[in-house]
């Protein structure tokens, strides 16, 4: 069964991982890739530019799905490595978080949604996934298959 994911994650780590096909999940921790399955659908969500620096971003920045393979190792920065999934990703604009708040299902307090994005990997559901995928201009693309 096909799962879909909200991943949290810097904006530029993210153009890192979508340029070269891949994501990484809580800091490239093993289990968190390992929960990631081939067909399995990821939506990235960037709270700033960089880790706790940059401009501050509150958008969708990147939507795909993961290919077959098994999660593998590959170095994240000089001498340090994380676990990764190979992904596809589709050609998505960058998609406001604001005006989705309202409509998502596993949002029940407006006033401390933050809370929810809190966690580096989390499953939603098909339709809050369709929101995103909706607003991000890739209805149309969402549901096909690597």
């Amino acid at each position: 069964m096909i799962s879909h994911w909200i991943g949290v994650a810097a904006g530029k780590h993210v153009a890192i991982g979508v340029k070269d096909g891949f994501a990484m999940f809580a800091h490239g921790r093993h289990e968190a890739a390992k929960r990631v399955q081939p067909g399995d659908w990821v939506a990235y969500y960037s709270p700033r530019e960089g880790m706790n620096e940059g401009a501050e971003l509150r958008t969708f920045t990147a939507l795909g799905q993961a290919l077959p393979g098994d999660a593998a190792e590959r170095q994240m920065l000089p001498g340090i490595t994380g676990w990764y999934r190979r992904m596809r990703w589709l050609d998505a604009r960058p998609a406001d978080i604001y005006p989705l708040l309202d409509k998502f299902s596993f949002v029940k307090d407006r006033q401390h949604w933050g809370m929810y994005f809190r966690k580096s990997l989390f499953k939603v559901d098909a339709g809050d996934f369709a929101l995103i995928a909706d607003a991000m201009g890739v209805g149309t693309e969402f549901g096909s298959q690597p």
